[in-house]
C-alpha cells in the first residue's frame, strides 16, 4: 500500500481529474457546484471536468430515461432483493465480492454506480474506457481491487440521483455530521426530500433488476444499515445480511480510509477534520440504531441473517452456505462452487497493523461497550492493534 496517507499529505496531492459528480443528475451537480460554500481551489480542474462530462452526458441520460424509465418503474424483481449491511470496514465488501461470484446474483458494478442514469446507453462503454485509465489498482486505504466490472455499493449512485447521500461526508467535509445524519437518519429532511430519497432508491433497485433480468439482485451498502424500515416499505420481502467485526480494527481501519478518499472526493478543505471523533460518534449512532430496528422489526430468520467478519474469513464457503440455508436462497451447490474458486485466489491478502492513541482506546472501551457485549468480542485490543503509550510522541 505504500506510505501511509495523512490529511496533510492528501491535501498536498493533486485531486484526480474524475469525480463521482460527473455522473450525477444535472440538477444535483449544479446545486453542489454552484451553491456549496467554501469550495477548495485544489479541485477547480476536477469540477471543470465534471461540468464538461455533464454537458456530454445530458442528451444520453435524457434519451435513456425516455426509452426505459417507465418500464423500469413497472418492473417487478424476480425474487426479493438481498441487502448486505453493516458498519464500514466490517467486511461488507469482502462478503459482497464473495457472494457476487455466484452467477445467480445480479449486482451494481462500479461503472454503473458512477453513472446510474446512463447504464443502458452507448455512453457507458465509452466512459469506462476513459475512467479505466485514471482508476488506481486498489482503493488505496486497503488492498481491495478497484475495477469497473467489480461489484460496488449503491450509495454513490443514490448521491448522484438526489442531493442526500452518505458520500456527502466525503464530498463536503466541513459538514460531515450533517451529511451523515441527513442521509442515514433523515434528520432535518422535509417530507418531500424523504419521498424523493425513497423514490430514487426504489428506482435504482428496480433498474438494477431490470438490467440484470434473470438474476436475483444483490446489494451492499453500509449506510443502509440504518434504512431497513425504509427498504421494507419499498420491498416488504427484502432479505438482509448484517455483518459485524471486532470494533477495534473497525475503528482504526475506518479512520485510515479518510485521507485517501478526501483526496479524491472532497470539494472542501479537510485538513482540520476530527476523524477519530467522527468515527466514534458514527459507529455508536449506527450500531445502536441497527439494534433498535432489529428489535422493533423482529424480522423472521428467513429475512434477517447475521454473520461476522471473523467467520467469513475463517470459512467463507461454510458460512455463506449457512446464510443461504437460513435465508432460503436456492442454487446453493453451484453458487458455493464458484465462491470457493474465488476464495481460493485470496490467500495472499494481508491485513494491516494499526496504531490507536490512548484517548481513543479509552473512548472505544467506554462508548462502544454495548457492541463488545452484544456480539461477544473481547474488550481488549487484538494482536493487530497497537495502543500508544500515554504521552508518547510520533
Amino acid at each position: 500500500m505504500g506510505e501511509q496517507w495523512t490529511l496533510e499529505s492528501a491535501a498536498r496531492e493533486k485531486a484526480p481529474g474524475l469525480h463521482p459528480f460527473a455522473g450525477a443528475r444535472l440538477r444535483v451537480f449544479l446545486r453542489h457546484a454552484l451553491l456549496t460554500p467554501g469550495l477548495d481551489p485544489r479541485t477547480r480542474y476536477q469540477r471543470f471536468i465534471a461540468g464538461v462530462a455533464q454537458a456530454v452526458r445530458f442528451p444520453f441520460a435524457t434519451m435513456e430515461g425516455v426509452l426505459h424509465n417507465a418500464a423500469i418503474r413497472r418492473h417487478i424483481p424476480s425474487a426479493p432483493p438481498i441487502f448486505l449491511i453493516g458498519h464500514w470496514r466490517s467486511g461488507t465488501t469482502h462478503l459482497h465480492n464473495l457472494m457476487s461470484r455466484d452467477p445467480q446474483f445480479g449486482f451494481l458494478k462500479f461503472s454503473e454506480t458512477t453513472m446510474p442514469l446512463d447504464m443502458l446507453g452507448p455512453l457507458l462503454p465509452f466512459a469506462c474506457s476513459r475512467i479505466e485509465k485514471a482508476l488506481p489498482e486498489t482503493r488505496g486505504f486497503d488492498d481491495v481491487k478497484l475495477a469497473l466490472e467489480e461489484p460496488q455499493e449503491e450509495e454513490m449512485a443514490l448521491g448522484n440521483l438526489q442531493r442526500h447521500g452518505y458520500y456527502g461526508v466525503y464530498h463536503f467535509p466541513t459538514d460531515m455530521a450533517g451529511q451523515r445524519d441527513r442521509a442515514m437518519f433523515f434528520e432535518g429532511l422535509s417530507g418531500a426530500e424523504k419521498r424523493r430519497f425513497k423514490q430514487d432508491y426504489e428506482f435504482l433497485v428496480r433498474k438494477v433488476a431490470y438490467v440484470k433480468q434473470g438474476q436475483r439482485t444483490l446489494f451492499k451498502n453500509p449506510p443502509s444499515t440504518t434504512r431497513m424500515k425504509l427498504i421494507l416499505e419499498m420491498f416488504p420481502d427484502a432479505k438482509f445480511i448484517h455483518i459485524v467485526r471486532n470494533p477495534w480494527p473497525v475503528f482504526s481501519s475506518t479512520c485510515g480510509k479518510f485521507p485517501r478518499i478526501f483526496n479524491a472526493f472532497a470539494w472542501q478543505p479537510f485538513q482540520k477534520v476530527d476523524i477519530p471523533g467522527f468515527v466514534l460518534d458514527t459507529y455508536e449512532k449506527v450500531m445502536r440504531r441497527y439494534l433498535e430496528d432489529r428489535r422493533e422489526l423482529n424480522l423472521p430468520a428467513h429475512q434477517l441473517a447475521e454473520t461476522t467478519y471473523e467467520r467469513i474469513t475463517a470459512d467463507p464457503v461454510g458460512e455463506i452456505g449457512r446464510l443461504y440455508d437460513q435465508l432460503g436462497i436456492g442454487g446453493k451447490a453451484k453458487g458455493l462452487d464458484t465462491i470457493a474458486a474465488y476464495a481460493g485466489t485470496l490467500k495472499g491478502y494481508r491485513r494491516n497493523v494499526h496504531r490507536i492513541e490512548p484517548e481513543h482506546a479509552a473512548a472505544i472501551r467506554e462508548r462502544w461497550a454495548f457492541a463488545f457485549a452484544e456480539w461477544g468480542y473481547d474488550p481488549g485490543p487484538p494482536d493487530e492493534i497497537e495502543v500508544a503509550e500515554a504521552g508518547e510522541t510520533h
